[in-house]
């Protein structure tokens, strides 16, 4: 594990992480299924309620405990606007992070490049990557690690921690 920057638990991103491992200050401001249209109206929402400087992406299948992948960044990083830019991503404490209100929102490691028609779809180090669809005539996202095709799926959980 590497330096991290501005107070961030940990660098890059992680695989089978625990959450109970982040410590005090971060608590979870989101979750919900596969299966829910993150929409512009309900991802206005979420921000307002994951309010905090620093935030923590992640998924798993419902009632797993350790999350499948994970990473977490300053809010300015992890809401990096992409727009609808097929390959761009910002690169903050190890993450390549995109953002768009209406197109996705996710991560890969940082020396990893993005295919985002509308998620991404690349398959090197797949393991490492999350998407999540920000369309409003979308259900969902798209990948959980190496788990594809996850519109509308009712079994994988996305999570958000955030923390001052």
């Amino acid at each position: 594990m590497q330096c991290t920057s501005g107070g961030l638990s940990f660098y890059g991103v992680q695989l089978n992480f625990n959450p109970a491992s982040l410590g005090n200050g971060w608590s979870l401001c989101y979750n919900d299924t596969y299966a829910v249209a993150m929409n512009s109206t309900l991802l206005s929402n979420i921000l307002s309620i994951c309010n905090k400087q620093k935030l923590m992406l992640g998924c798993s299948p419902v009632g797993s405990i350790p999350l499948t992948v994970a990473a977490m960044g300053l809010r300015n990083d992890v809401l990096y606007n992409c727009s609808t830019s097929t390959n761009c991503t910002h690169v903050a404490n190890g993450v390549g992070w995109y953002f768009s209100f209406d197109y996705s929102w996710g991560f890969v490691n940082s020396t990893d490049d993005v295919y985002r028609f509308e998620c991404d779809e690349l398959q090197v180090n797949s393991s490492n990557r999350l998407c999540w669809h920000t369309l409003d005539y979308y259900v969902g996202g798209y990948r959980c690690g190496a788990t594809l095709g996850l519109n509308g799926d009712l079994t994988f959980q996305r999570v958000i921690y955030h923390a001052n």
